[in-house]
């Protein structure tokens, strides 16, 4: 029997957690299927399947084609009512939304959110918008939470590594919040990093992405795997210094970068004369505002000589320009514009430039994966396994 879209690295696989991400990633194969990939022996995969149906992480779904005897049926990850709840902690907004397990909205909420204020102040509104989100939904399971913020965190942990823009925040701070109201796995990933996660197309790729509203985040996302550094700040684009003379960035140096290509440093540069928010300075960039144009080329030619430094070093796949600012059009053409003029061609070749998402859903597709990642990944499903009771009943799956 041939065995369709079985990944290699999943070939041979033995363990219950292996097993379950075997169905996962298949979208379900029947247990001839199964048993031609993975080389068990009937009663070791029914002794398996057994434990994975009944801790609920299975289900015999449709007949599949008679191929003589009885119909076999698929066996499917149990995904039905499983949701998961992110928070996308942005410096001047919020999102919260509870998604299904693939990263689709069910119900979101997005809400003006000063991040500089005290932790509790900021946090618990978002934690109180998550609960009411999650009891207008029936029958519905919380697998878990993912939040993202607009600073370097430590991923192990979900603490706060470098509190840049919130430092005034405990650094256990999103950690206490999370878990004192739900009593679920959680994940915290910097928001530009969740995003680059939630942008990829597939594992098999390279992909930088550069999230530009108020500030400036950087997200690198190899193979599936978020880049993150020895110290957890890989991607801290943001305060690149392009001239030494440039003007003053709010770390306290001057020519940093975000200090030329931030939304906030675009705003400043225009003054009383232009948008009196990000919002509104997107939406004028997006209709070729003369005013505002100029100021966009100009911080978007900047970016992009910052970039092509990156491009370079890791050669992606894909460059994408996301944010409410480097959404616009414009500014991604730009943007594109000087990286491909200023990198060498074997670079340039094959290399896609494009716009992300100019909200929180990227973010939140990110947070998802990463949420799905913890709970279910084989290393968490097999430490959940009691192997003692697997095998007292194969009938139910046979």
């Amino acid at each position: 029997m041939t065995v369709e879209r079985v990944p290699a690295s999943l070939g041979g696989a033995t363990s219950h957690g292996h097993l379950l991400e075997l169905i996962r990633s298949t979208g379900g194969l029947s247990r001839q299927q199964l048993l031609a990939a993975t080389g068990m022996s009937r009663a070791t995969l029914y002794e398996r399947l057994e434990s994975l149906l009944r801790r609920g992480f299975i289900y015999e779904a449709e007949s599949l084609e008679a191929t003589g005897g009885r119909r076999s049926r698929k066996i499917r990850f149990d995904d039905r009512g499983r949701v998961v709840l992110t928070i996308a902690l942005g410096q001047t907004h919020a999102t919260v939304c509870v998604t299904d397990i693939r990263g689709e909205a069910l119900r979101s909420i997005t809400s003006t959110q000063d991040i500089s204020g005290p932790a509790g102040s900021v946090l618990a509104p978002l934690i109180d918008a998550g609960k009411a989100l999650l009891a207008q939904g029936s029958g519905e399971v919380l697998v878990g939470v993912g939040v993202s913020l607009p600073t370097p965190v430590e991923a192990e942990t979900g603490f706060v590594a470098h509190a840049t823009t919130i430092p005034g925040w405990p650094r256990d701070a999103v950690a206490r919040a999370v878990t004192g109201a739900w009593n679920v796995p959680f994940a915290v990933e910097n928001d530009a990093r969740a995003a680059a996660l939630g942008e990829r197309v597939s594992d098999a790729e390279t992909v930088v992405y550069v999230k530009v509203g108020t500030g400036i985040g950087c997200g690198i996302v190899v193979e599936g795997s978020i880049l993150r550094g020895a110290r957890g700040a890989a991607g801290d684009i943001g305060h690149i210094r392009m001239a030494e003379d440039g003007p003053l960035c709010r770390c306290g140096r001057h020519g940093c970068l975000a200090a030329y290509s931030s939304g906030r440093a675009i705003a400043e540069r225009l003054g009383g004369h232009g948008p009196s928010s990000l919002n509104a300075l997107s939406e004028a960039g997006r209709a070729g505002d003369p005013a505002v144009t100029p100021a966009l080329t100009s911080a978007a030619r900047v970016l992009g000589l910052a970039l092509s430094a990156t491009i370079t070093t890791l050669n992606p796949d894909r460059l994408v320009i996301g944010g409410i600012i480097g959404a616009v059009p414009a500014f991604v053409e730009q943007v594109s514009a000087t990286v491909m003029s200023t990198v060498v061609e074997r670079i340039a070749d094959g290399l896609a430039i494009e716009a992300g998402d100019p909200g929180d859903g990227s973010a939140s597709q990110g947070l998802v994966t990463l949420v799905m990642r913890k709970v279910f990944s084989p290393g968490a499903i097999d430490a959940g396994t009691h192997e003692a009771g697997a095998g007292t009943n194969v009938t139910a799956l046979a």
